[in-house]
């Protein structure tokens, strides 16, 4: 183990232990570097383009800069030698605010807690090499826990809001924060712990579907396919056929169900997409609004449409600001695709648009993308 001194971006100097396993220092603070790229929010919110980052040794200091930042993004350099006994065993429980409706114990036994590493005590495993050692599921979200503080309950692990796997990421997980958390006070809500969960390489017990990176060794028996470029690549051959590909995202706890199709702006130049209805609901009146505007003027911000809903229901065209809600469109095409999307939104009981002010539906149920 090496306790290593670190200093990330907008935070104080801080001290990590982590295991060296025999690799050069230069690799170790490397790996520490890479997890703080996953866990601390000034990072993560940084462009993430390699070509950015520049990285300097001070001695035995390694200084990581970014081009858009005046001042180094990280530092870090050895201390010594780590004590090999490991974590202090913390025998008293969090507290547990829903304990009665959720029926059963958010955390696992003390001597259960044992059995899973400490924060950053797998840096150096690739991710997919990594052992879950819990599970936790909500309606809204499921999370893989494979390092937890037994005293605090930061954890850090895989996790995934909503239904679109192309969203789910390596991160922190704040368990305390899970745990109290109740959307609504409906204990529908809640997220409870898996009680069935066997531990296994993440691998073996994340969703399938996932955009994952191998550890890139050649026929790895751990690492699973590349399933987000197999997916794309099918994404790509539903194109060739139809012309366009239809992607459907699940609600996800700030945001609602929304359809976006993909491919449709190599034949009309802009690609358009709906929100808060129902998957297949909404498939069908894409289509209906891409026949719509197939050999006609491109669509104009306000403009209302006929015919296209039952019981002369309208819809009404506006453009889409950002291109961040559409990540399949990005697997498909590359991170520097640019091209306008049109958001086709649906009215009140009265006729108002989300875009009125007299809009009486709650704003999450259609967000304006």
């Amino acid at each position: 183990m090496m306790d290593v001194r670190v200093r990330f971006l907008g935070h104080p100097w801080d001290q990590v232990t982590v295991p060296d396993a025999g690799r050069e220092t230069a690799e170790v603070l490397v790996a520490v570097f890479l997890r703080a790229m996953e866990t601390v929010p000034e990072l993560r919110a940084l462009p993430d383009d390699p070509d950015l980052y520049r990285l300097r040794w001070e001695g035995e200091e390694m200084v990581v800069l970014h081009t858009e930042v005046e001042q180094a993004v990280f530092r870090a350099q050895p201390v010594g030698e780590a004590s090999a006994q490991g974590r202090a065993s913390v025998r008293t429980r969090l507290p547990e605010l829903w304990r009665a409706e959720r029926g059963r114990d958010f955390y696992p036994a003390p001597e259960a807690l044992d059995g899973i590493p400490g924060l950053w005590a797998t840096v150096l495993e690739p991710h997919e090499h990594m052992v879950v050692g819990l599970r936790y599921v909500s309606a809204w979200g499921e999370w893989y826990v494979v390092e937890v503080d037994e005293a605090s309950g930061l954890a850090y692990g895989w996790s995934c809001l909503g239904g679109d796997l192309s969203q789910g990421r390596w991160g922190l997980v704040d368990l305390p924060a899970l745990e109290s958390s109740c959307p609504d006070s409906d204990p529908s809500q809640l997220v409870v712990r898996d009680l069935d969960f066997t531990p296994a390489v993440a691998a073996k017990v994340l969703p399938k579907g996932r955009p994952h990176e191998s550890c890139g060794e050649k026929d790895c028996p751990v690492c699973p396919t590349d399933f987000l470029a197999e997916y794309a690549a099918r994404i790509r051959s539903a194109i060739a056929e139809h012309g366009v590909f239809i992607q459907w995202v699940g609600a996800r706890e700030d945001s609602a169900t929304f359809c976006y199709t993909i491919g449709l702006h190599e034949s009309l130049g802009y690609e358009l997409v709906m929100a808060g209805l129902d998957g297949r609901v909404a498939r069908g009146v894409l289509h209906s609004v891409a026949e719509r505007f197939s050999g006609s003027p491109d669509p104009v911000a306000g403009e209302v449409l006929d015919g296209l809903l039952e019981d002369g229901v309208q819809l009404l065209m506006r453009p889409v600001e950002s291109l961040e809600p559409f990540a399949m469109l990005r697997a498909v095409y590359g991170e520097e695709i640019a091209v306008p999307y049109w958001q086709a939104v649906w009215p009140d009981l009265d006729g108002a648009f989300p875009t009125d002010a007299s809009y009486s539906f709650p704003p999450e149920l259609q967000p304006l993308l």
